[in-house]
């Protein structure tokens, strides 16, 4: 069963923290779930695609700053090995004719992407192709990168539209109210923007982390975002959502039993929410569980475009908080591109093949296809039904786990010979045999040596 979302209270304010964006009591019972109705939907109006922040807000750290040295190895990223997308991109699958919308910090200029200007609401001047901190550039390099020639890095779909809408900012902050730039309004008419414009994907890396008898309660930010999302998937548009990382308000949710509530994920019904792993599989010590997790994918030590602004090559550390300690990338906010790269694949795919792909039908497949954990029903609260696999997703193909029936071993199935198996198992009939006639040879000393005594007594 997908966890149903219960009306939901005022979002805490999205604090963007370069490099690992973390924005941000028990389940509700499921008849609570079940049985609450969504409320009409609000029509939501961005005027000329510009969104206004609430409240006045100043910058109070400086811009991100293009990368001065190589800090790339010359190889491909191992998430980008893991994955193996680029065999969709060898069949001609590449996120042609997809634009996928970056609701996030903005993205900057970058030779290797091709991006559109959707509106800002950062009080600085500049638009939306423009990143101060640095995030919304990795978010989008990691989607829609051009190959980059000395390492085969590419985005998932690279030749998919960038639609960048910025709207929230670590660096700008309500010093009245102690907030960042960025709460669940703007993110509300930011989506309502996107399906507007046209978007097919919406890539959303920031979390509202909130306690659930906020989350219960329904006001007017958490309206918005919810009847924005609504609305985006009632109109075939993929919402991808980051999990969220244990940081501040957003603190990590015991399996089964969540005390906090992650927005948007906590809509399930309408977005694929998506957990971090790291090289080894394993789920991400940071990713933050819930029963509305749906899939995971790579989220530590990534490579993506350079952030800064003029930055032209590669990066795999970004500079992180006010002190500007450079760290490596991660979090959940960079798994769930991987994800919008792969649902733009598939919207195209679908195109192609002159078929519809409605969000519901894209986000079962996805999930449906992807490296199952163990479990009930192959999924868990932290990596949901597991890892992507881009090529079983796009071939529509089916873990064994999902047509585990008994069935009969066919004559050829064992062609291959095991040889050390068979070394042990003639080994082990040697020994036998060895023994059988080692008994048979005391046996026959015995019976001789007490005839030849019988007959010295006779």
């Amino acid at each position: 069963m997908r966890f149903r979302f219960p009306r939901s209270r005022p979002a805490l304010a999205l604090a963007a923290a370069v490099g690992v964006l973390a924005l941000g009591g028990p389940t509700a019972p499921a008849a609570l779930a079940e049985t609450v109705q969504p409320p009409p939907l609000v029509p939501v109006n961005v005027p000329g695609g510009q969104l206004t922040p609430n409240g006045s807000y100043e910058q109070t750290g400086g811009c991100m700053q293009p990368n001065t040295g190589n800090s790339v190895i010359e190889e491909k990223p191992w998430s980008q090995r893991a994955l193996g997308f680029e065999q969709a991109q060898d069949q001609g699958l590449t996120g042609q004719g997809q634009t996928v919308a970056v609701i996030d910090t903005g993205v900057n200029p970058h030779p290797r992407l091709s991006v559109e200007d959707g509106g800002s609401s950062v009080p600085d001047g500049h638009g939306a192709r423009f990143d101060c901190d640095g995030h919304g550039t990795i978010v989008a390099g990691i989607i829609a990168a051009h190959p980059d020639p000395n390492t085969g890095f590419v985005g998932v779909a690279p030749d998919a539209k960038i639609l960048s809408i910025r709207q929230s900012s670590g660096l700008y902050e309500n010093k009245a109210e102690k907030r960042t730039l960025g709460d669940t309004e703007t993110m509300a008419r930011a989506i309502q923007y996107a399906v507007d414009s046209g978007a097919s994907v919406i890539n959303i890396s920031q979390s509202s982390c909130q306690s659930l008898a906020q989350a219960m309660h329904f006001d007017s930010g958490n309206n918005m975002l919810y009847q924005a999302v609504v609305n985006a998937y009632n109109k075939g548009v993929v919402v991808v959502v980051a999990a969220g990382n244990t940081t501040g308000s957003c603190q990590k949710n015991a399996p089964g039993s969540p005390t906090t509530a992650v927005l948007p994920a906590w809509f399930d019904n309408y977005v694929i929410t998506v957990a971090s792993v790291n090289q080894q599989g394993a789920p991400s010590a940071f990713t933050v569980p819930g029963p509305w997790v749906d899939v995971a994918a790579p989220g530590e030590n990534l490579i993506s475009l350079d952030p800064g602004n003029g930055g032209t090559g590669l990066a795999s550390q970004i500079s992180e908080g006010q002190s500007g300690q450079l760290g490596p990338i991660q979090g959940t906010s960079f798994a769930a591109p991987y994800v919008s790269g792969l649902a733009a694949l598939m919207k195209e795919q679908a195109q192609r093949e002159g078929r519809s792909a409605d969000a519901r039908s894209i986000i079962d497949r996805i999930e449906k296809t992807a490296m199952h954990p163990g479990g009930n029903d192959g999924r868990n609260d932290i990596v949901g039904y597991g890892m992507i696999d881009p090529m079983a997703a796009l071939n529509d193909v089916i873990p064994p786990s999902h047509q585990m029936k008994p069935r009969r071993l066919d004559a050829d199935a064992l062609q291959a010979r095991d040889f050390p198996a068979l070394v042990v198992a003639i080994g082990g009939a040697g020994a036998g045999i060895a023994a059988i006639v080692f008994t048979a040879f005391l046996v026959n000393a015995v019976r001789n040596v007490r005839a030849r005594a019988a007959g010295r007594k006779d």
